[in-house]
């Protein structure tokens, strides 16, 4: 009798011995004998480098910002700016503050030629500000400039906006000059031209407007 060999289906886990040992060759490439990674690995070692160097940065960042915060902490607390801005922003929107009346009188009659609401300047820095800065001034209203002692005085404009007539009085309280029609912002010194103890500063025009003239005195109360 004939003898026929049973087919048989080839199965996919069969593999050939070479392939099952190449495949072996490339997994103990990978890792050790053991089945472990090797040690020194090229990728792994260049992922921790890189690791290391990405948290020296950030720490190093984390520490300039803490010495920049702090710089800016010390910097507000001790810091005094200049106040130059904050005082030109206050006096500029200064309003006119009536402090008392003042009346001019006539040299002859002593009748009284007009009365003004005034604002008086009598410490130093009042009278060195005086009306500088200053945008608006009531028609009716001026600043009366009050000195311990008679002496020779001199005025400029200097930050006044404000074209001024300027009455130099002295101890007596009597005109003895009127720089009528000041320029503003000049600075321009403008002397009182003799001996003065009271100044008083109105709007440009005003002595013109209720004819005042050298001699007249004045009177005040504030």
């Amino acid at each position: 009798m004939s003898r026929q060999k049973k087919y048989t289906k080839p199965s996919n886990k069969s593999q050939r011995p070479d392939d099952r040992n190449h495949n072996r060759e490339r997994q103990n490439n990978r890792s050790g004998q053991d089945g472990k990674p090797r040690p020194g690995n090229r990728s792994d070692g260049h992922n921790q480098a890189q690791t290391k160097t990405e948290s020296s940065n950030e720490l190093l960042f984390f520490i300039l910002f803490l010495i920049g915060l702090s710089a800016f902490v010390l910097f507000r607390k001790f810091y005094n700016p200049p106040q130059k801005n904050s005082f030109y922003g206050a006096v500029s929107n200064q309003k006119f503050m009536k402090e008392g009346k003042l009346f001019f009188l006539d040299a002859q009659s002593e009748e009284v030629i007009v009365g003004i609401d005034i604002e008086v300047a009598r410490s130093t820095q009042e009278i060195e500000q005086g009306l500088m800065y200053r945008r608006s001034l009531p028609a009716n209203a001026g600043m009366l400039f009050v000195f311990k002692e008679e002496d020779y005085r001199t005025f400029w404009m200097k930050n006044t906006f404000l074209s001024l007539d300027i009455l130099f009085l002295n101890a007596d309280k009597e005109i003895i000059r009127i720089a009528k029609n000041s320029t503003p912002l000049s600075e321009i010194s403008i002397p009182s031209g003799g001996k003065a103890q009271y100044v008083v500063e109105v709007l440009a025009g005003f002595t013109d407007a209720f004819q005042i003239h050298l001699g007249d005195h004045i009177e005040f109360k504030y």
